[in-house]
């Protein structure tokens, strides 16, 4: 994909993914300490539970689809932190040869 993409382009591409995915994070950090929608029994049903009790607090803090959303918020974030530290060296490392090759 990259191979297709002149250097202008990549650099919009690389810079539209991570405003992206940085808009999903603060999406997602909102969410990562809720509890995941799940179908709730129909009010009208004669049917009653089948015993145990519900611990809401327990339920939400051992919610997996919860669990998948803090993983990826967690994981997303080392990303782009990473991701801003190799740009950050690869444009200074660009800044260098160039003032070397112009003699400053």
């Amino acid at each position: 994909m990259t191979d297709d993409l002149s250097t202008a382009a990549l650099g919009r591409a690389v810079a539209s993914e991570a405003l992206a995915l940085a808009l999903l994070i603060g999406e997602a950090s909102e969410i990562q300490w809720q509890p995941a929608n799940t179908p709730r029994p129909r009010e009208d049903t004669t049917e009653r539970s089948r015993g145990g009790h519900s611990d809401p607090t327990v339920n939400i803090v051992a919610d997996e689809r919860r669990l998948a959303v803090r993983k990826a918020v967690v994981a997303s974030d080392h990303l782009l932190g990473e991701a801003l530290k190799a740009l950050v060296r690869a444009r200074k490392r660009m800044e260098t040869v160039i003032d070397q090759h112009s003699g400053m």
